[in-house]
């Protein structure tokens, strides 16, 4: 016998004589080796016998703690129940049960568990942990301003007068959201009352009094708040702000240097210097502090804001407005736009005279835009005044970059302009390759056949110094394609094809690396887990290679994988689930739910008030839900209302009858279940397992009410459906007995009475 077995033994021993403190004795030592949630409730028991109350609570809670653990949550519950029936207002359980429930989704008793719980705590005068339990009460219901008020003035007359603060100004706040602005000063308010110093306070108030126009109690307010706060940036920026609202621009200047001084660099304080100059008149000055308050615009991404800033101030400075904006609709891909700038801007630069800076712009656009014939004069125009000057090789652009701006001309079809780009850079670079063949190309496409075979022949000699035989070859072949009638070529002849002999070799069988990347999926599937999927693949390829010795030792892995998964899934189906006795079930069912005090019970109604009054009546779901979670509860009155509400729905007409009569008869109105039930059976299609539910509640309520007769026959109806449905079958023995009916006397009579009675 294992050590364990011997120490129950004798733990029974002495509790059959009736020795609980060596039964407890026993008990302990097993616990200590292993400790068990079920074996610790079962020493809590022992020491309520001995009436040893604390004991049994301490080992109560360390059971219940191992089973949340183990994510027995049920037994959990069960066993914080127990603890409130010996001490009601234990504070450990009852926040316990306020997190199961809300685990669970069961809000409102959740609700009532955590107010019990600071009820608890108010009285042991343990205040600061009540801070924590009303944040997870209010949170439960974030909108419920009632509820929200009753916590603040809880705070208060338990002296956490922060924490009063704090509520009050998230209602003000939330009063601001609702747009109901007498009440959110009031609440600013009720802050100020409690910590004049309140900067979140102050502002609120003063931005109301701004919304509302009330600009002098503004201007007073913010005056006020500067004198409390002197150094402070934003209430200096604030009252800048509340100044230029009010033409007071000395102010607001004045306002704005105190905050420069502190913060120089400050973006929004120059913005507000912008704003006054605009109000002023001084146009230029506003543009001059709007410049760098513009990068900040970008950052953020306000790019509606940022153009309309830039096109206020075209007329002050319309290059600079211009450059950005061409830039700003570049980055959001606006092409009409982009075209329309930089033509705008080509026209400025040309009326300033500064044809290159023009020319680029036309450029720019007609790269967009190759059909429009106003931006094509513009450029030839140009080009054609400024000269071969405008289009020689800009000494700072690279070889390449003159090279890709030639085929830019030769894609729009300025073929002439692409010309002299190449020409000029011969001089510089006569041995470019790249250049030729652009030339080679573009010759071609022109038709000047004469320029286009010079082309071809200088590419050849490039090609022989390059040691490329093929390519110079190549370009012989091209020479006699374009125009074989050139005399340059009376002395070449054309390349012979050498044909290379290549060696055929055997046919070979496929090669494993020709299938690494099934292996890569293979092994892929394996690390997620899919184990079916790896073999399956991993399985075709040791067909294909039967002595592939990696392949062997994959599958063989994934056979290891497989028998641990069967183990685990073994020892899943052998753990017992902790036990705990039906009685303690029933028991801890039937325990009345916390009573509230004071103040704790205004906040639950607050709540149950504030929960009702954010559901909107068309919300079937919402109020089917919330009157199951009330069935659960034991709160009927409730659910009755709730399912009143969602079987308006035509989707939910069955589930909330059913539920209804379910609801009527525990309320023993069984005359309204009947109703309720019989008109939803009349209209349910579905004609399974829920339909035989609704017919055994009915022929239920029929019973209970009295009709036996008509119970008789609904029970009947199941049982022919169905005989082990419910065990309905002792529902019509036991309903037989009562109206005195004998089995035989409901035994269809034989063929011969039927076929005489007939």
């Amino acid at each position: 016998m294992s050590d364990k077995a011997a120490i129950i033994k004798e733990a029974q021993k002495f509790l059959a004589r009736g020795q609980i403190d060596k039964a407890i004795a026993e008990w302990e030592k097993l616990v200590k080796e292993h400790p068990d949630a079920n074996t610790l409730n079962t020493i809590g028991d022992l020491y309520i016998k001995k009436g040893d109350r604390d004991n049994a609570i301490d080992l109560f809670h360390k059971s219940a703690h191992i089973f949340r653990q183990e994510g027995f949550s049920v037994k959990a519950l069960a066993l914080y129940k127990k603890i409130l029936n010996i001490k009601s207002s234990d504070t450990v359980s009852l926040l316990s049960l306020g997190e199961l429930n809300e685990g669970k989704g069961l809000i409102k008793d959740a609700i009532k568990f955590y107010l019990a719980a600071a009820d608890s705590l108010s009285k042991e005068g343990k205040k600061e942990k009540i801070f924590e339990i009303y944040n997870k009460i209010v949170d439960l219901s974030p909108g419920n301003l009632p509820l929200r008020n009753k916590v603040a003035e809880v705070y208060i007359k338990e002296g956490l007068r922060s924490e009063a603060a704090n509520e009050y100004l998230h209602i003000a706040n939330l009063y601001v959201d609702k747009q109901e602005i007498e009440k959110s000063i009031e609440y600013f308010r009720k802050v100020l009352d409690i910590q004049p110093v309140k900067k979140e306070a102050i502002m609120g108030i003063i931005n109301l009094y701004e919304i509302t126009g009330n600009l002098e109690q503004a201007t007073e307010q913010v005056e006020d708040a500067v004198n409390l706060f002197p150094e402070d940036l934003d209430i200096l920026i604030r009252c800048a702000e509340i100044n230029i609202i009010a033409e007071r621009f000395d102010e607001a200047r004045e306002y704005l240097r105190r905050a420069t001084e502190i913060e120089p660099a400050n973006l929004k304080s120059r913005r507000l210097l912008g704003d006054i100059y605009i109000k002023e008149g001084d146009r230029e000055k506003a543009w001059t502090e709007y410049l760098p308050v513009l990068d900040e615009i970008l950052l953020d991404e306000k790019y509606d804001d940022a153009i309309e800033l830039l096109e206020s101030f075209k007329d002050v400075d319309p290059i600079e407005t211009g450059k950005r904006l061409v830039s700003l609709y570049m980055q959001l891909g606006e092409h009409p736009q982009i075209i329309r700038e930089l033509t705008v801007l080509g026209d400025i630069y040309f009326e300033r005279g500064k044809q290159r800076e023009a020319l680029n712009c036309y450029k720019e656009a007609f790269k967009m835009s190759p059909d429009d014939e106003s931006l094509s004069s513009k450029v030839v125009e140009l080009e054609r005044e400024v000269g071969l000057e405008s289009i020689s090789i800009d000494a700072e652009k690279t070889i390449d970059e003159v090279i890709a701006d030639a085929d830019i001309y030769i894609k729009y079809g300025l073929y002439e302009n692409a010309k002299n780009l190449l020409d000029a850079l011969k001089l510089k670079d006569p041995e470019n390759i790249d250049l030729h063949q652009r030339l080679k190309s573009l010759y071609i496409k022109t038709g000047e056949k004469e320029q286009a075979v010079s082309e071809c022949l200088i590419l050849d000699e490039l090609y022989k110094k390059t040691g490329d035989i093929e390519k110079s070859d190549q370009m012989i072949k091209e020479v006699y394609e374009i125009f074989p009638e050139d005399p340059r070529l009376i002395d070449r002849e054309i390349p012979a094809v050498h044909e290379e002999e290549i060696p055929v070799a055997p046919p070979q069988g496929p090669s494993i690396e020709d299938y690494s990347e099934e292996i890569a999926e293979a092994d892929f599937y394996s690390r997620q887990g899919l184990i079916d999927e790896a073999r399956e693949i991993l399985e075709r390829l040791q067909n294909i290679f039967p002595e592939n010795e990696e392949i062997r030792q994959k599958l063989a892995s994934l056979g290891q994988m497989i028998e641990a998964e069967e183990k685990t899934e073994e020892i899943k189906e052998e753990k017992e689930e902790p036990f705990i006795t039906q009685e303690e079930f029933v028991e801890a069912e039937e325990i009345a739910e916390p009573a509230l005090d004071s103040d704790v019970l205004d906040i639950f109604n607050e709540f149950k008030k504030g929960l009702e009054k954010e559901l909107e009546e068309e919300d079937y779901e919402t109020h089917y839900n919330l009157g199951i979670a009330y069935k659960e509860m034991g709160l009927i009155d409730d659910a009755i209302r709730e399912f009143q509400s969602s079987i308006k729905d035509p989707k939910k007409f069955v589930s909330s009858s059913n539920m209804l009569g379910v609801c009527y008869t525990e309320k023993g109105i069984y005359s309204l279940a009947i109703d309720v039930l019989k008109t939803a059976v009349t209209k349910m299609e579905d004609r399974g397992e829920s339909y035989l539910a609704m017919k055994y509640d009915l022929a239920e309520a029929y019973e209970k009410n009295g009709n036996i007769k008509e119970a008789l026959d609904y029970y009947t109806e199941v049982y022919g459906w169905n005989s082990k449905f419910r065990a309905v079958s002792d529902k019509i023995n036991q309903l037989r007995a009562m109206v005195g009916e004998s089995a035989e006397q409901k035994k269809p009579k034989d063929r011969k009475d039927r076929v005489s009675y007939i």
